[in-house]
């Protein structure tokens, strides 16, 4: 049980980290780019035929992922 318990908190952190910190290949992206994926984001998700619920919560994904990207990157 404890091999268990450890191993599973060693891959939690170990996922958390892949998580909170920004890839390599995304640290040349400015706030600029920041700004133009949320404006896209946002026009796919309004222009898409999905009902009300689907669509707010695809507007909510693309908020949130604007200000992940805004607290990475500034």
């Amino acid at each position: 049980m404890k091999k268990l318990t450890s191993l599973t908190l060693s891959l939690i952190f170990i996922l958390s980290i892949f998580l909170v910190l920004p890839p390599a290949s995304q640290a040349s992206i400015s706030i600029g780019n920041c700004d133009e994926n949320w404006q896209k984001c946002r026009s796919r998700a309004l222009q898409s035929d999905d009902g009300f619920i689907k669509t707010t919560l695809s507007l909510a994904a693309c908020d949130l992922d604007h200000v992940r990207c805004l607290v990475i990157f500034s």
